[in-house]
């Protein structure tokens, strides 16, 4: 059964969110079920860029602040476009951000954590962003923080396994009843998006931060054409 969890994902505010220092690397060719390690990060993006600003107040729901506060499900028939689509191998982002992978646990269970740094010159909104990217198949437990030590997240997510171990993820980050400020993340600022399930040998953690695509929402659509388009579940906190 799929869930969302908070409690992690609010301890801590992306200010102070960072792969532990001295973890090593895993290589490419390596298995991703191991006790703790962690990736190089990688960047993507331009270093500017323009992100319209939302209007409203929080807990204003028909405001443009509060565009991905609520959702429902949008089913979509036949097989998900997503399998016929080329695989992402090199990370890539609408805006300027380094990413890494990190894994905590063992071979049989354990939290992949992508840490995000924002390397542009521009605040960046999280609001209604998406992240697409392929992990072993059927995590249980997902969850990433606010730009506050709180922030009341939602999500809008959907896997679709491929059937070979792994799975693609998809997931539309919102936020609720929080100020603009508490959904932003300024030049240097880093932020996380963390999910459990078992490891598997079919993909390791360099593979993984290289499929992932980050998708800011610049123009205040909410991303809503993708998340249509791939027919992902709401969530609940």
């Amino acid at each position: 059964m799929q869930r969302i969890s908070t409690k992690r994902g609010l301890a801590a505010g992306l200010a102070t969110a960072a792969v532990a220092a001295g973890i090593a690397a895993l290589g490419s060719g390596g298995s991703a079920a191991a006790d703790s390690t962690a990736t190089s990060a990688v960047s993507a993006g331009p270093a500017s860029y323009t992100q319209a600003v939302p209007t409203g107040a929080p807990s204003d729901y028909s405001s443009s602040l509060e565009r991905c506060a609520t959702g429902v499900n949008h089913p979509i028939s036949g097989a998900n476009p997503i399998l016929s689509e080329p695989l992402t191998t090199a990370f890539a982002s609408n805006v300027g951000l380094s990413e890494a992978v990190s894994y905590s646990g063992d071979q049989y269970y354990g939290d992949w954590t992508f840490t995000f740094t924002n390397t542009s010159s521009e605040t960046l909104a999280t609001d209604c962003a998406v992240l697409i990217w392929r992990a072993p198949s059927s995590s249980d437990d997902h969850s990433y923080t606010a730009s506050q030590a709180y922030g009341h997240p939602q999500q809008d997510y959907l896997e679709v396994p491929r059937g070979d171990g792994t799975s693609f993820y998809i997931a539309r980050l919102g936020f609720h009843d929080v100020s603009l400020a508490q959904r932003q993340v300024a030049p240097g600022q880093t932020f996380t998006y963390t999910w459990g399930g078992a490891p598997s040998t079919a993909i390791t953690n360099d593979q993984i931060r290289d499929s992932l695509r980050f998708t800011a929402d610049l123009n205040l659509s909410a991303n809503q054409s993708m998340i249509l388009h791939y027919g992902t579940n709401r969530l609940t906190n």
